[in-house]
């Protein structure tokens, strides 16, 4: 029951709604400015350093958007500024039951880390999965991204073992997480 003098919670400073064709130049910075600040020591130098905007990377990003079934692919707005990124959808492992979706990607500007953000767009990519019909999901993440891992185990994922490494100019270390769509985390 609220406080008889209790003052209701201000809205976020930011919104989630679904990215646009037009959003793919600013999502593919959100996600390099994403990992140059928060990968470093994990990924190589060298990786990071050479990553920039390139048309056809953003080109790839406009197709997923404009993809009917992608399943869900959102971004976080605050003042016009899109300050975080989400992709959901059917899963590229083939090994991969047809009942689990995949999260493909959540990434939140620095400065807005720790505000809510990465949780209202991962909770808006899952219930885009759950309305496809998806009962269960996977992602993968940086296995020495400690803040990461944590934040998805707060969210009810779980690493369920499986393992794989990149190079990237340098071994980079992923595992998987999983979770169930059957209720919320």
């Amino acid at each position: 029951m609220p406080q008889p003098n209790a003052v209701p919670a201000a809205p976020p400073p930011w919104t989630i709604r679904p990215a646009t064709v037009n959003d793919a130049e600013a999502i593919e910075s959100v996600r390099i400015a994403t990992w140059k600040a928060c990968y470093r020591g994990i990924v190589p130098n060298v990786y990071l350093d050479a990553l920039s905007v390139q048309s056809s990377r953003v080109d790839r990003i406009r197709k997923g958007i404009d993809r009917a079934d992608a399943g869900g692919s959102v971004v976080a707005v605050a003042d016009s500024q899109v300050i975080g990124m989400g992709f959901a959808g059917a899963p590229e492992d083939d090994q991969v039951p047809a009942s689990t979706g995949e999260v493909f990607a959540v990434y939140v500007l620095p400065d807005w880390q720790g505000q809510g953000v990465g949780r209202a767009l991962l909770e808006r990519l899952t219930s885009g999965l759950r309305a496809l019909g998806y009962h269960s999901a996977i992602l993968w993440t940086l296995r020495d991204r400690r803040a990461t891992r944590r934040f998805y185990e707060a969210n009810g994922w779980v690493c369920d073992g499986t393992e794989e490494t990149h190079d990237w100019h340098g071994p980079v270390h992923l595992v998987r997480y999983a979770c169930s769509l059957n209720s919320s985390p």
